[in-house]
């Protein structure tokens, strides 16, 4: 099971290796990617016409998603009895690497580590704000993540509810237009937490 994790949460990774290595594919791959995107709805021959922003989705959303999996364990458990609670701690350390990813986009590449710069963006950008609290609120959590802090710093661990919101209106305040499946997703988010809240 852990390297079925190890494996799904590095996809992103991979297809974003796919979509920037695109120049150097052989034929070979090359016709192999076309045969996949008949199948799947991904591009994968072509390199996005906005790398940063690109990167700064995936990595985003793949922390919004491995966050919502292990917000998932707690009902899985409660209600159908199925126990993956021993693989919660990996799940949130890759939604951890991912908003780290997400962050360091913004911090390093976006405004190349100007923390003065950074300071104005937050203050002037309330979804900026609300994403680097949630990143904040991440951080503690994985620095506590290991059987001895846990043990001390558990009940810093239900923090991951405020994360959880400030997550939903990041992501939806980052968006210029919401869309059906923006409200689909934080709504998913939003339906596990009252799941986690009610069965813990």
């Amino acid at each position: 099971m852990r390297i079925l994790i190890w494996l799904g949460a590095l996809s992103p990774l991979v297809y974003a290796a796919l979509r920037f290595s695109v120049e150097f594919h052989p034929q070979v791959l090359h016709d192999i990617l076309v045969s996949i995107e008949s199948y799947i709805h991904v591009t994968l021959t072509k390199i996005p016409t906005d790398p940063l922003k690109f990167l700064s989705d995936l990595v985003g959303n793949s922390a919004l998603w491995l966050l919502a999996i292990t917000l998932l364990l707690t009902p899985l458990r409660s209600y159908i009895g199925i126990n993956f609670l021993k693989y919660r701690r990996l799940l949130g350390l890759f939604a951890f690497f991912y908003a780290l990813l997400h962050a360091l986009m913004f911090i390093g590449i976006d405004q190349q580590f100007d923390l003065i710069g950074v300071n104005h963006e937050v203050v002037s950008k309330p979804f900026i704000a609300f994403g680097m609290g949630a990143f904040l609120i991440l951080l503690i959590m994985a620095l506590t993540s290991t059987k001895k802090l846990f043990a001390k710093f558990r009940s810093w661990h239900k923090m991951v509810y405020i994360a959880v919101v400030l997550i939903a209106i990041h992501y939806l305040m980052s968006h210029k237009t919401i869309t059906l499946t923006h409200v689909t997703v934080v709504g998913t988010l939003f339906l596990l937490l009252a799941l986690r809240l009610v069965k813990r």
